[in-house]
């Protein structure tokens, strides 16, 4: 039997995602309060009047270029406000929403232009130049946007908008509502390999959002800060907004942060110094990052310059850590009351399993529970036959927040979603008796960096267009900081160095893909009758050469 959610199921929102944000009733109860501030630029704060308005400018906006259903915007940016007045106008005309990573070279964001549609391209000053060489190869972008407040004065290239001009739009309260499917329409269109090959189109729809924005405000509420403090209040709170937008992890919490009416503070992108006066200024009392955050907090002397007494929670997304690196951040921390694990993936609209405060820390190791209005059962990986309690088997999830399925690839939707809505994550985990998730390996090809995806397959596609590599097979290899190092296995011509290898792969990729587990030489590459790279074996290998070299030391 599949195990349901042991926490009450919830009322979950039928309305599309543009109608269930209350920032008309936060403009009118609650106008000069921040909806955002600029940890960088205290003179780029937004009130949530400010939000509401230039949310409605920026849809109003869109209605001119008959942006609407269907249609799909690309947005390379790092936070910042405007991402969410994009979002809420692209959500308002019944349109997609694709980011992508700010770190993608022109080669990567011309094949998500490409792949994706889409119809029109915001950025920031930074990207702007590498948008404009992208696009080139795209006749389906009709226009681009340019956030450029660092650049305020900035010449423009004939044709393109600033988003100074967007927001001069009064906003057109007469528009006509667009009619929208909540659970076949796409709103979010963001990239993942999934279980194994490219980089694809995640569809998440209307409903998918709304669930998972409703599922994380309630469990992470009611059954760990309110268990911590019953009279914890969301309005009362700053939320720290420093994860990647263009990741769904770090886009859910811009959006809870403002349907809450929080206050989000705004980082464009990692900055340890800036994170730690933020937590001690504004009092931060809840904390959802990834492993190499948390490494931070407890090998560096940064947070040792800062009063961090405020934070209660931590909640990691990707790759477990070692139970003394989470011991040390426990003991460092002395006000932390949980430093917990959560469990997702891009598919499930982020996450499907958080920890629940119990006043004890939480079990090492565990993903914590599932969350409300949602199954998951434990399967063979071959037969799919369910797995008792205890046993180990490839996790899958059903609920409201498993999406729509791969944009324009219904046999890689088939190989993941089955027919009764089960999604396979290629993620092999246990549950204990008391319904706690492990996870202890995964079944997927996919190489995790830091809190970014490596699919081996587009490494291996760039690598095989050199003349002088004859085949290739790119696989992970641990590490204590980023979690793993993509590595290449060549079959080449005699005049090949690792270093060549490695500068061809330099300028194509973003710095997250580069081989920093190096280059190996083989002279044939191992597979299986069928022709699958034997990747398993190629990382035994490798681990043993490394192991063995270590020991000579």
């Amino acid at each position: 039997m599949p195990y349901k959610s042991h926490l009450p199921s919830i009322p979950l929102p039928k309305k599309p995602v543009g109608n269930i944000f209350p920032l008309w009733k936060h403009s009118v109860e609650d106008p000069n309060r921040p909806a955002f501030i600029n940890a960088e630029d205290s003179t780029d704060n937004v009130t949530f009047r400010d939000l509401y308005t230039r949310s409605l400018s920026t849809a109003t906006f869109l209605e001119e270029l008959h942006f609407g259903h269907g249609d799909v915007a690309c947005i390379d940016m790092r936070n910042c406000w405007e991402y969410f007045a994009i979002f809420l106008g692209v959500a308002l005309r019944g349109g997609a929403m694709s980011g992508a990573n700010h770190l993608f070279t022109e080669y990567e964001l011309q094949r998500q232009f490409k792949d994706s549609a889409s119809k029109i391209v915001f950025c920031d000053e930074e990207s702007l130049q590498k948008c404009l060489k992208a696009a080139k190869g795209c006749p389906n972008i009709q226009t681009i946007v340019v956030v450029h407040k660092r650049s305020p004065n900035l010449d423009l290239p004939f044709g393109l908008v600033s988003f100074k001009n967007v927001l001069k739009r009064k906003p057109n309260v007469n528009s006509q509502p667009i009619d929208i499917d909540t659970k076949r329409d796409v709103l979010l269109l963001p990239y993942s390999s999934g279980t194994t090959g490219s980089p694809k189109g995640v569809m998440i729809s209307h409903r998918n959002v709304g669930a998972m924005i409703d599922l994380r405000i309630n469990h992470t509420e009611n059954y760990i800060m309110k268990k911590i403090d019953p009279q914890f209040d969301w309005k009362q709170q700053h939320v720290m907004l420093f994860l990647p937008f263009a990741h769904v992890f770090g886009l859910q919490m811009l959006l809870r942060a403002v349907i809450c009416r929080a206050t989000g503070v705004l980082i464009s992108k990692f900055q340890p110094k800036l994170l730690c006066q933020c937590i001690e200024k504004y009092k931060v009392r809840l904390l959802k990052i990834p492993p190499p955050v948390v490494i931070f907090l407890s090998k560096s002397e940064i947070p040792r310059e800062f009063d961090l007494s405020s934070v209660e929670v931590i909640i990691m997304g990707g790759a477990p850590l070692g139970k003394e690196l989470c011991d040390d951040v426990m003991a460092k921390m002395p006000n932390l009351k949980l430093l917990g694990q959560s469990y997702g993936m891009t598919e499930l609209t982020v996450i499907s399993h958080q920890p629940v405060y119990s006043g004890k820390q939480q079990k090492f190791g565990t993903a914590g529970k599932l969350l409300s209005n949602n199954e998951m059962k434990i399967v063979d990986p071959k037969t799919k036959e369910e797995k008792p309690s205890g046993e180990r088997g490839e996790i899958c999830i059903r609920g409201p927040t498993v999406m729509m399925g791969y944009l324009n690839r219904p046999q890689a939707t088939a190989q993941t979603i089955d027919d009764e809505g089960w999604l396979h994550t290629g993620d092999v985990g246990y549950v204990d008796s008391d319904g706690d998730l492990f996870v202890v390996d995964r079944l997927k090809e996919l190489i995790k960096v830091k809190t970014f995806q490596v699919p081996p397959a587009e490494l291996e596609d760039l690598l095989l267009s050199h003349p002088k590599i004859h085949d290739a097979a790119v696989i992970g290899i641990p590490n204590v900081r980023d979690g793993e190092h993509p590595m290449a296995v060549v079959k080449k011509d005699a005049d090949l160095s690792e270093e060549d290898v490695k500068s061809f792969v330099k300028d194509r990729v973003a710095p997250y893909k580069q081989l920093a587990g190096g280059v190996q030489f083989i002279h044939t590459i191992p597979k299986s009758s069928s022709g699958k790279i034997m990747r398993r074996y190629l990382r035994d290998e490798a681990l043993a050469i490394r192991n063995a070299s270590q020991s000579k030391i």
